[in-house]
């Protein structure tokens, strides 16, 4: 066996792969960061990844909600920054079918429409529309 055969096979019996998709021009910018901190790029995802797993990032944890909250977010397609701003939130069923959406934000946060902390909806897609109306005070 070779000598390039051999690496290969010894990568593939000892790691595992992780295709990574991130927005254009966002590569060329983290490979930029790795060469000036002297890591590779899969050195830095790594670790980065491991901290989150630690339980030391935020980026897993998402300030308390619980993993039901969690599915129910992605399900809505609430994007992260918005979440960040999100006190509590509640779902309730009306006439065993239609829901009704509360979000409560936090203080330093309010949502242009309503005027207030508070976002009252019917619907996923008014939940969207309204929650990226939001901003700090």
């Amino acid at each position: 066996m070779n000598r390039t055969a051999y690496k290969n096979q010894y990568t593939k019996e000892h790691y595992d792969r992780i295709n990574l998709a991130i927005p254009k021009g966002q590569k060329e910018r983290i490979k930029h960061a790795c060469y000036c901190n002297g890591v590779s790029v899969n050195d830095y995802l790594f670790r980065l990844i491991s901290v989150d797993l630690s339980g030391e990032s935020r980026v897993l944890k998402q300030q308390g909600f619980t993993d039901e909250q969690i599915r129910l977010l992605d399900k809505w397609q609430v994007a992260q920054k918005y979440r960040e701003m999100i006190e509590s939130m509640d779902v309730e069923e009306i006439n065993g079918m239609n829901k009704h959406y509360t979000i409560i934000l936090k203080q330093e946060y309010v949502n242009d429409v309503t005027g207030t902390r508070i976002i009252h909806c019917d619907k996923t897609a008014e939940l969207r529309r309204l929650i990226v109306k939001t901003r700090k005070k």
